[in-house]
């Protein structure tokens, strides 16, 4: 039986968890300062310490990321491939509250896919929101039908962010896809292991999208593709895709298997290990002069 609380255990709790909350913002308010100042190597120990005392304090990730990464931050970078390329159709998974799709203009036919989706911005494109899983979407609809258009310019997928999802993710829209297609895909870069895993338990979340990557550049050769550092967790992004490629869904359950023991190498990005795992990436710098150059319009 499970057993109930005294009142003096709920007060120390609570009295500890305020002790916890003050301690870790007593560092995180040091990390702005050293930040604020451009003292990078302080604010990263800063922000490091505020971690290990409070582990789901976002606002420290957030910070440590914008360190880490600087430059324009994913939404931003989005919204300039969405102006630079003016895609003719557009799908998104992973819609959560509409801040990406509202991304995309009026000019663009835009799907998208959420078993949950909260819309709280103005969509401007002609929009039409699934509220159900990727798989279940694809399993039941012709995704050209639903756009009326029977070409792919542009792809965001930001869904479930477990490493075999975002694959059937990705399968699913290269069925569509052509060499001239940009597939991008989030959180491709966690600043740190804490987030890297794949049980969701904070708001500041990458899980294993980041295997996805390394899948693609081994077995994917005839892909294009490019990492981008921009803040909060990466973007991935992929062109060249090919729609009659079979060779990732042959090769589904070898990356299902590889991947159960797969571990993020490093604790957090700034370390040696960080950098040597970033080696294996190409890399493109976060700015647009860099960025416009990978892309095929």
């Amino acid at each position: 039986m499970k057993r109930v609380l005294s009142k003096a255990e709920i007060y120390f709790h609570r009295f500890s968890d305020k002790i916890i909350e003050r301690r870790a913002r007593q560092w995180f308010e040091l990390a702005k300062n050293y930040s604020s100042n451009g003292a990078l190597e302080d604010a990263l120990t800063c922000l490091k310490r505020t971690i290990s005392i409070k582990y789901n304090f976002s606002s420290a990730y957030y910070l440590m990321a914008e360190n880490l990464m600087p430059g324009d931050n994913y939404l931003d970078i989005l919204s300039r491939i969405h102006n630079y390329l003016k895609p003719q159709s557009y799908v998104e998974i992973g819609v959560d509250k509409g801040d990406s799709l509202a991304l995309a203009q009026n000019y663009t036919v835009s799907i998208g896919i959420d078993p949950f989706p909260r819309i709280e911005k103005k969509i401007r494109s002609f929009a039409k929101i699934y509220p159900m899983p990727s798989d279940k979407f694809f399993e039941n609809y012709n995704l050209f039908n639903e756009l009326q258009i029977d070409n792919l310019s542009l792809a965001f997928i930001d869904g479930l962010h477990h490493s075999e999802q975002v694959l059937r993710d990705f399968i699913n829209i290269e069925r569509y896809a052509d060499d001239r297609t940009v597939i991008i895909i989030h959180d491709c870069l966690p600043i740190c292991n804490i987030v890297a895993n794949r049980i969701n338990n904070m708001f500041f979340w990458t899980g294993d999208t980041w295997k996805l990557i390394l899948f693609l550049i081994k077995y994917r050769p005839d892909l294009d593709i490019n990492v981008v550092p921009t803040p909060p967790s990466g973007l991935g992004i992929i062109t060249k895709c090919d729609s009659k490629s079979t060779l990732l869904m042959e090769k589904y359950d070898q990356f299902v298997s590889e991947q159960q023991h797969q571990e993020l190498p490093y604790d957090y990005l700034d370390s040696l290990e960080g950098r040597m795992f970033m080696s294996l990436y190409k890399i493109v710098p976060n700015e647009w002069r860099e960025i416009v150059k990978i892309l095929p319009y």
